[in-house]
C-alpha cells in the first residue's frame, strides 16, 4: 500500500496516559521526525479538546485538519478554524449539557477521586486515577439517559477517562469525512491507536498499528504492534516499512 496520510491518537501513543511530565528527549525526537518531511503528512485524532490539540499541532507543524473530542470537533491550524464534526446537532448539544450538569452536580460530589475535564464543547470526560470507580459512575449516567429520551450518548472508557460522546459521533465518522475532504482513500491511510475508542480508526484505514501499552482489543486487530510503549512505540511504528516506505 502507498501511505498518503498518517492519523494518530494522542494519549497513550504520543503522550503518556498518566499526568506526568513528558520525556523531552523523546518528544523532541518525535517532533523532529514529524517535521522532517521524510514521512507522509500526519494529523491527530484524539478525545482531547481543541486548545490542547492546537498546541500539539504547532509543536509538530501540522496544518491540516485534526479531529478533536473523539470526532465531535475538527480544527485546522492553517486558518485557526474549529467546527463541529458530522452528526453533531444543536438538539444533541443541549441534551448533552443537561447530562453534564447532572454529572457535575449530582454524581461527582460523591466521587472525590473523579474530576470533570474542562475545555470540551461537544463531549465530556471524567478523569480519575482510580478507573475502577468508572462502572459506578457509568451506571448513574445510564440511569439518567434512560429517564431522558432526548439524551443520546455513548459512554466509553480509556485508561484514566470515562468519555461521554454523542451517539453517532465518533472517530470513524469524523475520519471518513476528513478523508473525503482531503481526497484520500482509506486504504492509503495509516492509523495508530491504543484504546477501544480507536477501533473506528481500524475500520477506516489500510494499515493500523499500536504501541506495546495498547489494550488487548486493539492489539488483536492491529497489523503491527510495537514492542515499545507510548512515544517510543510511535517512533518505532513510524519506521515500519508500511509507513516509511
Amino acid at each position: 500500500m502507498s501511505v498518503e496520510w498518517i492519523i494518530a491518537d494522542v494519549d497513550g501513543c504520543i503522550t503518556p496516559e498518566e499526568s506526568v511530565a513528558w520525556d523531552l528527549g523523546l518528544f523532541s525526537r518525535f517532533a523532529q521526525t514529524v517535521r522532517s518531511g521524510s514521512l507522509p503528512p500526519m494529523t491527530l485524532c484524539t478525545g482531547r479538546p481543541q486548545p490542547y490539540v492546537e498546541v500539539l499541532m504547532k509543536l509538530f507543524d501540522i496544518g491540516g485538519p485534526a479531529i478533536c473530542e473523539n470526532g465531535a470537533v475538527f480544527y485546522s491550524l492553517d486558518d485557526n478554524h474549529a467546527w463541529y464534526g458530522p452528526g453533531v446537532t444543536e438538539a444533541k448539544i443541549i441534551a448533552l449539557r443537561e447530562l453534564r450538569m447532572f454529572v457535575e452536580t449530582d454524581v461527582l460530589p460523591g466521587e472525590p477521586d473523579a474530576f470533570m475535564q474542562f475545555g470540551k464543547e461537544a463531549q465530556f470526560s471524567v478523569f480519575s486515577k482510580k478507573p475502577d470507580i468508572f462502572p459506578r459512575i457509568k451506571d448513574r449516567i445510564d440511569a439518567f439517559v434512560q429517564a431522558h429520551e432526548s439524551v443520546e450518548v455513548v459512554v466509553t472508557e480509556s485508561h484514566y477517562y470515562l468519555n461521554v460522546s454523542l451517539e453517532g459521533v465518533d472517530k470513524g465518522n469524523a475520519l471518513r469525512a476528513l478523508l473525503n475532504e482531503l481526497g484520500v482513500e482509506p486504504h492509503n491511510v495509516a492509523g495508530i491507536g491504543d484504546t477501544a475508542g480507536d477501533l473506528p480508526l481500524r475500520d477506516n484505514v489500510g494499515f493500523f498499528a499500536a504501541p506495546a501499552n495498547a489494550q488487548p482489543a486493539i492489539k488483536s486487530v492491529a497489523d503491527y504492534v510495537s514492542p515499545y510503549p507510548t512515544l517510543e512505540g510511535m517512533l518505532d511504528i513510524l519506521k515500519h516499512k508500511q509507513i516509511a516506505g
